[in-house]
């Protein structure tokens, strides 16, 4: 049996198509490349960096024929393995290189971006213009890239209303792991122009959501819209989560709302850094740019010591063609809302439709430097009380772990269209690693102090997240992001599995595409 080629005959290769600035090969930034915010794998043999179509086809060929795998990775901002290589001699396709956006046409209202724009970049240029895409990014915008959220399915601003990022998405172009370049809906027609999705089956949708496992994005189309002209903010307080679910249920089924979220005691107290993205001068400058001295100096005067004073809060968005469409829809959404429980001040949902995008050193952490981790399950509305009772007694039948670790719960519940997200989260003593190095300000993390090693306590958090994706499982929930983490081919019909990997084995017969992620290999 022939022997695999060396690291140095890969990276020789690498170096000759992309130029020694296009490869990466310094142990520090290998080590960095291979985590993501929970894992760590196998470092990789070296970062690629294209910075064209053409090198990421280079790519595959090069993958090929000296047997390493092909990683891809956008701004990096995931936790569920999606990313992390399985094994050593895998290169990580960085294509934050690929940050171009190739055409914003306003007369047939679609946007084409490389994958590696990223969200900030894209809003920023299409707000000039006054269009938005429909959903337009996740919170982590300064750094997610287009290409890496098409990738795990994500979903927040603009989510109330027009669902995750795979409902405004027209058109992708991918490399396929053999090498070949597809464009899919009309822009694989002969007119190449992505202004529609459907033209006969919906070969969008298989690359959409795949966490990278079906090909190398390059390129992404986007339905655009009007930037809305008005808008209104507002938060309620709710003492008991069946009042808030009943509130944010109703809510749901009326899809009126931009952005609707809800955070629990825990999430909603001083104990995590949720103050944070309501402080400092740049907040209040930000507020008042957008929304007017008023709204900066209520900012200012009430921060988040209202979220003391109320059990459950909730915190939404609403968009209108102007303002009185935008009051309109919000008289809709309290009145509903105050059947349930009371009015809060809204800083919250100002501060994040002021300041859209957060620098994700704002949130990695907890109070004190705890860890940080969340999980999620995306249900219909009627299976969220059962995940919520289902939940509370799975952890007071862990209490004795919880509190012998330190480990802290919370969760908070969000609008997707009409489905609901519900997300765990936990916080625990741990050491950070080099990714909370490379994202956390350093006088935060000076400030914190630090935890030692804490394996055991790491590991009792793995287990409780696996157990409760075994819950939600049994409730039928779907995931974005799905990575190696959470399981699909076990939580999927047989028939559906087996079609998929049948159709990763055309297109990618050697398995070099990040081998792994879905379950395939």
């Amino acid at each position: 049996m022939n022997a695999l080629p060396s690291s140095s005959s890969v990276i020789d290769a690498l170096q000759r198509e992309l130029g020694a600035e296009g490869v990466v090969t310094d142990p520090v930034e290998l080590k960095f490349y291979s985590m993501d915010l929970m894992w760590s794998g196998p470092v990789a043999t070296a970062v690629a960096r294209p910075r064209s179509v053409e090198h990421v086809v280079a790519l595959t060929r090069i993958a090929a024929e000296y047997g390493v795998a092909l990683v891809p990775r956008g701004g990096g901002m995931s936790y569920t393995k999606g990313y992390v290589p399985g094994d050593a001699r895998s290169v990580i396709v960085d294509l934050t290189g690929l940050n171009r956006i190739v055409e914003i046409n306003e007369t047939d209202m679609y946007v084409t971006a490389e994958a590696g724009c990223s969200w900030k970049t894209l809003y920023e240029a299409l707000a000039e213009r006054g269009l938005r895409t429909p959903y337009f990014g996740p919170v982590s915008g300064v750094h997610a890239t287009v290409g890496g959220a098409v990738s795990q399915g994500s979903m927040f601003f603009g989510s109330g209303t027009y669902g995750p990022v795979a409902e405004s998405v027209l058109s992708v172009r991918t490399v396929l792991g053999n090498g070949s370049v597809i464009k899919t809906g009309a822009r694989a027609n002969r007119g190449d122009v992505p202004f529609n999705r459907y033209y006969g089956p919906d070969l969008t949708g298989l690359f959409l959501s795949d966490t990278g496992a079906m090909g190398i994005k390059v390129e992404v189309s986007i339905r655009l819209m009007r930037m809305p002209k008005g808008s209104a903010v507002a938060s309620f307080g709710f003492e008991r989560f069946e009042d808030l679910y009943e509130a944010q249920a109703e809510i749901a089924r009326h899809r009126i709302v931009a952005e609707c979220f809800a955070l629990d005691p825990f999430l909603g107290g001083k104990r995590t850094n949720l103050q944070s993205w309501t402080e400092g001068v740049k907040t209040l400058a930000d507020v008042a740019k957008s929304r007017g001295i008023g709204d900066a100096l209520k900012v200012a005067k009430g921060g988040t010591r209202f979220l003391d004073d109320c059990n459950y809060s909730m915190h939404l968005t609403v968009d209108g063609i102007d303002d009185e469409d935008a009051r309109r829809k919000l008289a809709i959404v309290e009145e509903i809302a105050l059947r349930h429980g009371g009015p809060i001040e809204s800083t919250i949902p100002t501060v994040l439709r002021s300041r859209p995008f957060q620098h994700v050193g704002e949130y990695l952490l907890g109070e004190g430097g705890l860890r940080w981790i969340p999980i999620h399950a995306n249900l219909p509305i009627s299976k969220v009380p059962e995940a919520y009772r289902r939940t509370m007694a799975y952890y007071e039948s862990k209490r004795d772990v919880l509190e012998r670790h330190g480990i802290k719960t919370g969760f908070s519940t969000s609008i997707a269209g009409t489905d609901m997200i519900f997300e765990p989260q936990f916080f625990w003593p741990d050491e950070l690693t080099d990714f909370h190095g490379r994202y956390v300000p350093a006088e935060k993390l000076k400030a914190f102090g630090g935890h030692p090693a804490r394996p055991e306590v790491r590991e009792a958090v793995v287990g409780i997240m696996r157990d409760l994706t075994g819950i939600y499982m049994e409730l039928g929930a779907v995931h974005q992001q799905i990575g190696r983490f959470y399981r699909y081919e076990e939580s999927l019909d047989p028939v559906n599995f087996e079609l998929l990997r049948q159709i990763r084995r055309l297109v990618d017969p050697q398995g070099i595409i990040n081998p792994g992620s879905l379950g395939l290999g």
